[in-house]
């Protein structure tokens, strides 16, 4: 099925000058050097099935089951098949203790802290590594999609040696919302003179910018992506620029994936992510992606105001277009 793709509202130009797909690094692994040397040239190492993929879709089964809870899968249909339901019980429920739920998920973590995960990433920083204390599952209703950034000022407070993971959680088309890299970002002067010196959260950072014309040509060359199979994974550095497609799919699939992050233990890790008491963006908030379209201002498109009780005190939604 060929499908028009966007991201943020906006068309992408597929024509082969400004977009390809990501070249895969599987020949590489064992070779440590090698593995560093591609991550040092092309900002990503993506691979082809690293995950058994049985152990990725119990990690699937398991958080769906959990969002069915709220009626966000429409279960007249298969859980797994991840049809987008009315959200009925989100308003009531405590999303503090939802969200915990699928972060700490015993499946989930078996797929963020699986081995050959692990091993990856301690080739590229070359020693033992942990993942972040704080996960991200993202689950993305259709017609929703991501604003373009990095993630070097989001997590900078401790060591800047970090490698992110993306791991599509069941098969991602394109169409229904793959992630999308900018080819040879990591090397632009004019990020890493401005955006990448800062703090997201000091700083008030909201996404670099959401049309992918204007941001091809202030950063970098073509948009990169494909269509993902679940046990693929793809790693990138802090200083890659990416987002995501919208979610456009035909049949109102919502998708599911997750971003960890890893770093060396021997190294400080930022306090936001990690730690008996996870900060975030304030205390107060909790992990809860989408429900409407704000550019990131004060985070409110990942990170939703929730009241004593866990219960969600949703704010207007200001389309910043």
């Amino acid at each position: 099925m060929t499908m028009r793709l966007t991201t943020n509202g906006y068309e992408l130009d597929t024509s082969p000058e400004r977009f390809g797909v990501l070249e895969t690094a599987d020949e590489l692994l064992g070779d440590d050097a090698a593995l560093s040397e591609a991550m040092a040239e092309r900002g990503y190492l993506f691979f082809k099935g690293l995950l058994p993929s049985e152990t990725v879709l119990a990690a699937r089964h398991e958080i769906l089951t959990k969002y069915a809870i709220l009626g966000e899968i429409d279960d007249r249909h298969p859980i797994d098949d991840a049809i987008a339901g009315d959200g009925h019980a989100v308003a009531d429920a405590n999303l503090r203790a939802f969200s915990e739920s699928v972060r700490s998920g015993y499946h989930y973590r078996s797929v963020t802290d699986h081995e050959r995960v692990t091993a990856v990433h301690e080739a590229l920083l070359g020693g033992p590594v942990r993942s972040f204390d704080f996960r991200w599952p993202r689950f993305v209703r259709p017609g929703e999609g991501c604003g373009f950034h990095c993630d070097g000022p989001y997590m900078n407070r401790g060591t800047s040696r970090i490698v992110s993971s993306w791991i599509p959680l069941g098969g991602i088309r394109r169409f229904e919302g793959s992630l999308l890299l900018l080819e040879n970002s990591h090397r632009s002067e004019r990020l890493h003179n401005g955006y990448l010196q800062a703090d997201a959260d000091a700083d008030g950072l909201e996404w670099l910018d959401a049309d992918p014309v204007v941001t091809q040509e202030k950063y970098g060359d073509r948009w990169l992506t494909t269509d993902f199979e679940p046990g693929d994974v793809l790693c990138f550095g802090m200083h890659t620029l990416h987002g995501a497609l919208d979610n456009l799919s035909p049949v109102g699939r919502c998708r599911l994936s997750s971003d960890s992050r890893y770093q060396r233990i021997d190294e400080p890790a930022d306090p936001r992510w990690n730690g008996k008491r996870i900060e975030g963006h304030g205390g107060s908030r909790v992990f809860y992606p989408g429900l409407g379209q704000w550019n990131n201002r004060d985070f409110q498109d990942e990170w939703k105001d929730v009241d004593e009780r866990g219960r969600l005190e949703l704010r207007d939604t200001m389309d910043q277009r």
